[in-house]
């Protein structure tokens, strides 16, 4: 089970460094939801329906930023809008920056 107040302390020092932006938003528990379009920012990336809402279901954290929530799986990332559950923004885990990438390190290690 993540400790995520522990999570939070730790993206909060990564913030701090400059490694995460705090537009972040906070970690929580994932709470997947059923996927109801996507947008063409992630359509770029050609990322399909089925494929973002596999991030959802299998994302070991999500990121609270008020109006949406980013779902962050090992295989990759939704930004899901909560009034439509459209997904406004998608990457697989080959596109990770290091931001991302530090706050996997930070959950594995709490």
């Amino acid at each position: 089970m993540v400790n995520f107040n522990k999570v939070n302390a730790k993206i909060k020092d990564l913030q701090n460094k400059g490694i995460v932006k705090p537009s972040i938003g906070i970690a929580k528990k994932a709470v997947p939801i059923k996927i109801e379009g996507i947008n063409d920012h992630a359509r770029i990336r050609n990322i399909t329906l089925e494929e973002a809402q596999s991030f959802v279901d299998t994302a070991e954290v999500m990121f609270d930023q008020i109006t949406r929530n980013m779902y962050l799986s090992k295989d990759g990332s939704a930004t899901v809008l909560i009034e439509n559950h459209r997904v406004i923004s998608a990457y697989r885990k080959e596109n990770f920056d290091p931001a991302i990438k530090a706050i996997f390190k930070v959950i594995e290690n709490v």
